[in-house]
């Protein structure tokens, strides 16, 4: 009988430190919820989303593409030690390209601008911000154009609807 009463105690202390600690692993995840919640919608509502959109003007010689991925790479530290992280998009060829003339549906291989290729993706907190970070980006001294534009997201869009 004492052996009964002694694993039933066991038991029963084991438990209560289970459901104390289930107890307590609860509490902090509900105080430190908030904390996650309020720091991620105030760092969303002070940055805003940019893109640069590159357009080449003219092919460069092998030399210049060489000294131009050593320029990237010394703006892209730049620009990273700033605190901005940049999501870049290489273009490939044209696949297809499509319009409408009347009520038909017609399709080119060519693209309707042939010198579009890349698209850089960053949050910055301003547009003065992202305009010094496009002003100061290496491709405009090897032949290419720089377009800063804001974006957001459909979704975003639609979900505040």
């Amino acid at each position: 009988m004492r052996d009964h009463l002694r694993s039933t105690r066991i038991f029963d202390l084991y438990k209560r430190n289970s459901l104390y600690s289930l107890t307590l692993l609860l509490c902090f995840a509900l105080l430190c919820q908030p904390i996650h919640t309020q720091t991620a919608s105030s760092q969303e509502k002070i940055m805003k989303h940019y893109a640069l959109v590159f357009h080449s003007t003219r092919t460069l010689s092998p030399e210049e593409l060489k000294q131009r991925g050593v320029a990237i790479a010394a703006w892209v530290k730049q620009v990273t030690e700033m605190g901005i992280t940049l999501d870049p998009r290489i273009l490939g060829e044209t696949v297809g390209n499509f319009s409408t003339q009347g009520n038909e549906i017609v399709s080119r291989k060519e693209s309707s601008d042939p010198t579009f290729r890349n698209v850089l993706f960053f949050d910055s907190s301003s547009s003065d911000q992202a305009l010094n970070i496009a002003r100061t980006h290496p491709g405009l001294h090897y032949g290419s154009t720089v377009e800063v534009r804001e974006w957001t997201s459909p979704r975003e869009t639609a979900a505040r609807q």
